[in-house]
């Protein structure tokens, strides 16, 4: 991992020094600092960010594999995270460069950029409220000739839809009870959809962009944030319900009793993020139709017609 990590430094003229348990790069005074992980190891992340903390450089986490949401659990805000996917997009757009020419805005790009970034991190976006800046779309990675692709392979497409799907996002703090008795708390992120009501999880370091290129249509939501957070709380209640099991001895006889745990949903708490917006593509094929989220890459849905 090291050699790619050095590759991108290198294609935006870093001086890059290895050293036993991190990478270091300079340029023009600038210094950025990396943990280079090839397993995600939060005690080696605790360790790392102790030794450079009072160090006022930039610090940069990267692994090969995919993040769990319970490794950015209270991470530092100020720390930046590289994981599998992002460095595959981050080496083809290097590798790209290298052969027309042009650069694009990139991953090291956004740490040394000195004016206000195209991608930002989320405690900048509690400071935007402004409508004029625009709205808060998720990174698309499907552009148009990526979906076209896709759908040559799949429905034959000849009509393209970019839409931007608005989601309710919500930090939450869940407490959960045993009868009267309060014996645990679940904290994270969720996002509502506006218009399916479908409650999903929600990374809160998810990169966000202002506008877009393609054109595209912005739906407006079908329900208020009431109701979302309403919707919210019932998922919420649902999903960290469970029946468990306490063992007890009573006069030499193991008795088993199953003891419901669950939430109240008048004791949740919810802190509105606001809206965020999902880029879907929506496409119409001569063998069906299907629907993809462009942040991730990933089929919503698809219907294909029966010949």
């Amino acid at each position: 991992m090291a050699k790619l990590i050095a590759e991108i430094l290198h294609a935006r003229d870093f001086e890059v020094v290895e050293r036993e348990d991190h990478m270091l790069a300079r340029k023009d005074g600038r210094e950025i600092v990396f943990l280079l992980m090839n397993t995600v190891d939060r005690a080696s992340a605790d360790a790392f960010l102790a030794k450079f903390k009072s160090n006022p450089c930039k610090k940069v986490i990267a692994t090969l594999e995919t993040i769990p949401p319970a490794f950015l659990d209270n991470l530092d805000r100020s720390v930046t995270v590289w994981d599998r996917g992002a460095l595959e997009h981050e080496i083809g757009r290097t590798r790209i460069e290298r052969v027309v020419g042009d650069r694009d805005h990139g991953l090291v790009d956004e740490l040394v950029a000195d004016d206000f970034p195209k991608l930002v991190s989320p405690e900048l976006l509690e400071d935007v409220r402004d409508a004029s800046v625009g709205e808060r779309i998720v990174r698309p990675v499907l552009g148009i000739e990526d979906i076209r692709e896709l759908s040559r392979k799949t429905v034959s497409g000849f009509r393209y839809r970019l839409e931007l799907v608005p989601h309710y996002v919500y930090g939450y703090l869940c407490p959960l009870f045993m009868g009267e008795e309060k014996v645990g708390v679940e904290r994270g992120m969720l996002s509502v959809n506006a218009l399916t009501h479908k409650v999903e999880s929600w990374n809160d370091r998810t990169e966000v962009v202002y506008a877009l290129e393609v054109s595209h249509r912005t739906l407006e939501p079908a329900i208020t944030t009431e109701d979302a957070r309403r919707v919210a709380k019932r998922e919420l209640v649902r999903v960290n319900a469970y029946d468990k099991e306490i063992i007890r001895e009573e006069n030499h006889v193991t008795i088993t009793e199953k003891r419901k745990v669950a939430p109240r949903e008048e004791d949740i708490q919810l802190e509105d993020r606001g809206v965020f917006y999902i880029p879907i593509w929506c496409v119409e094929g001569v063998h069906g139709i299907i629907i993809v989220n462009a942040s991730s890459g990933k089929i919503v849905s698809e219907d294909y017609y029966r010949l």
